[in-house]
């Protein structure tokens, strides 16, 4: 699952919310971790994900094909997605080079979105 020390996707409940904490660098080694996090997440029946992103240190096309089709799901199963930073430039820019960032909503914080 993490390719080095440190690298990590885990899941919890918090507050009311299911969340996503990803950890160091996300990549097509380790981005297919979500994929039992979003079958998690669905199985808690609760109405918001957010994907704590602000531990991330850098994030590949592993990270956006996992984000993505994570927010494909929620959006079938008419559950709320966000995204929580605050972001490092390495995945402002994976957003901004991939012209995705328009089809996620962002929080500036994990508190932010768990409000």
């Amino acid at each position: 699952m993490p390719n080095q020390a440190g690298d990590r996707v885990t899941g919890r409940v918090e507050r009311g919310v299911y969340v996503v904490e990803a950890v160091g660098d996300i990549d097509s080694d380790n981005g297919d971790s979500f994929a039992a996090l979003w079958d998690e997440a669905a199985a808690s029946g609760l109405d918001l994900t957010v994907v704590d992103l602000s531990r991330v240190d850098f994030g590949d096309s592993g990270l956006l094909n996992a984000l993505l089709s994570g927010r494909a799901r929620h959006l079938r199963e008419d559950r709320a997605f966000v995204i929580a930073g605050p972001l490092s430039s390495a995945v402002v820019g994976l957003f901004s080079i991939t012209g995705t960032q328009e089809h996620f909503t962002f929080a500036e914080s994990l508190g932010r979105a768990l409000k």
